[in-house]
């Protein structure tokens, strides 16, 4: 397997592919993609006369907001209908592989998240998944996404710690280490890894980076760090972790938890994602994202969009992709829905609504590879430490 990129210091021309693809097995370029100009960049009346011809695109998402592209793409562009079904990233996943191994190819377009390194290892990998980004968008877009993604972001977040911010002026806990301390007993609140492949990518990630966590440990406790029957740090700061959690139902039960805190009994810290921040707001909650957080606030949780292997309306789901960049001039009404706070755009030139920009967030990027390798490693050590 190949993944085909173009240098990001040597000059994109319209037959390049911009961002680099998914390849076929023995060779550097998928022959379908190449003959359904995923390696090229049209312009927007090109694909919008031969989009027209198949008349609709269809979409596996993992979020609700492709409810909301929807309805902007097809006012912008009448004649072509976009099918969605809201679905999980481990489904979406599952019902991929499952429908092209039987020969079924239904999706267009695919927006999902990793679920532990395996939509690049079983999907992208093995040619089933494709990155598109045309060149004249492609130069928008920051680095690493550019020209090392595995598809385009057209958003990312990632799983953070948020604190109550009437019982503290400052951040409670700086270091992750922190929670593992007997003054944290019970006032940890997350939802069940076991149901959020997000969740569990941000554990993997603590068990990926050891290195950098025996080194935070060492900064919090002044020594260095001593194993109870685990393999490395990222392990034992599980292990201990796992002792003070308490696992809400729902990401509500953690917001409401953290956000009405009783003035007189200490406020509990909640492990959600960072687009929870706005949620938060809107009910009027005192709350706020630990943004400094030894070794790293997060593993970025990043929303990928593929053109799916032989798709039945390749020209329409370029174009939606188009949609959903913003077009070439970042300006498109399809990066509405996912530019909101919480949440960053990969693009230089789209305004987002963030106190910190892109490149300042202190978070690790995610290393499929290194990830796939461990995920089930990670979920395993989890359910034993129940």
């Amino acid at each position: 397997m190949v993944i085909a990129a173009c240098s990001t210091s040597a000059p994109k021309t319209a037959d390049q592919p911009a961002g680099g693809a998914a390849a076929a097995a023995g060779s550097g370029k998928s022959e379908w993609a190449e003959q359904n100009g995923l390696y090229k960049t049209e312009t927007v009346e090109e694909l919008y006369e031969k989009a027209k011809k198949e008349g609709k695109v269809t979409v596996y998402s993992t979020s609700g907001r492709i409810n909301d592209v929807e309805k902007t793409f097809e006012a912008k562009y009448p004649g072509i209908q976009v099918e969605a079904f809201d679905l999980k990233s481990n489904v979406i996943m599952d019902k991929l592989i499952r429908e092209q191994a039987a020969g079924i190819f239904n999706a267009d377009l695919v927006l999902t998240k990793e679920v532990g390194g395996g939509i690049e290892e079983e999907l992208v990998k093995k040619g089933a998944l494709f990155k598109y980004l045309p060149a004249d968008i492609a130069e928008k877009v920051y680095e690493p996404w550019r020209s090392k993604g595995i598809a385009f972001v057209p958003y990312l977040e990632f799983r953070t710690l948020f604190y109550n911010t009437e019982q503290n002026k400052t951040p409670p806990v700086n270091n992750w280490w922190d929670l593992t301390t007997p003054e944290w007993k019970n006032r940890v609140l997350m939802v069940d890894p076991l149901q959020s492949p997000a969740q569990m990518d941000m554990f993997v990630s603590f068990v990926v980076n050891a290195d950098e966590m025996a080194a935070a440990y060492k900064e919090k406790f002044g020594s260095d760090i001593v194993l109870n029957g685990t393999t490395n740090a990222g392990y034992e700061f599980l292990q201990r972790f796992y002792k003070n959690v308490i696992l809400v139902k729902a990401s509500g039960d953690g917001q409401d938890a953290v956000g009405k805190a009783a003035p007189n009994k200490p406020a509990p810290v909640f492990i959600g994602v960072s687009g929870d921040i706005r949620k938060m707001a809107d009910k009027g909650l005192k709350a706020d994202i630990i943004w400094d957080m030894k070794p790293k606030l997060s593993v970025v949780d990043e929303g990928l969009l593929f053109v799916a292997n032989k798709a039945p309306h390749p020209n329409a789901a370029k174009l939606l992709v188009r949609w959903m960049a913003g077009e070439a001039d970042g300006k498109g009404e399809g990066t509405t829905p996912f530019n909101e706070v919480g949440s960053w755009m990969t693009r230089s030139d789209v305004q987002h609504k963030n106190g910190k920009n892109i490149d300042q967030l202190n978070v690790w990027q995610y290393d499929s590879e290194k990830f796939y390798k461990v995920y089930q490693d990670v979920v395993n050590f989890w359910i034993k430490n129940q």
